[in-house]
């Protein structure tokens, strides 16, 4: 596994949380030019790079969600899911327009979501292990 990532489309994000999981299958199914590569918060060299870019984490109260670097540029909460899908390309792009509402009211929704997520989708007892066929799109 690669050390020293370039901090160009890394998403990381809670490995135990269905719901993050679940967007991550996604991501692979739909990024056909394989250019995300996924590492989970939990991991050792995910908390480095959460520090490294700024972010204090605080994974014992789950603030640590989803993380999109993007030209070693951290952006966190409705910033990053916008971010994410503008790059998937194609009819995703139109979520540029999703930047017309209101950071506060995005990232109200995005909160209301996220601090929910374990109720309603689920947890796991262990991070995400990946497959053999994806094991490339992880730094760790």
């Amino acid at each position: 596994m690669n050390q020293s990532p370039d901090l160009n489309n890394v998403i990381i994000f809670d490995g135990v949380c269905v719901l993050c999981n679940s967007l991550v299958d996604f991501l692979i199914k739909k990024d056909i030019d394989h250019s995300f590569k996924f590492l989970t918060a939990q991991s050792s060299l995910g908390q480095k790079l959460i520090h490294t870019v700024g972010i204090e984490p605080s994974l014992q109260t789950g603030e640590i969600r989803l993380i999109f670097i993007d030209k070693n540029r951290p952006r966190i909460k409705s910033d990053a899911v916008i971010a994410i899908l503008m790059k998937l390309g194609s009819g995703y792009k139109l979520a540029r327009f999703l930047y017309l509402v209101p950071r506060v009211i995005r990232d109200f929704c995005y909160q209301f979501v996220a601090t929910r997520r374990y109720k309603w989708f689920g947890k796991t007892i262990q991070c995400r292990i990946p497959t053999e066929s994806d094991v490339d799109r992880f730094l760790e």
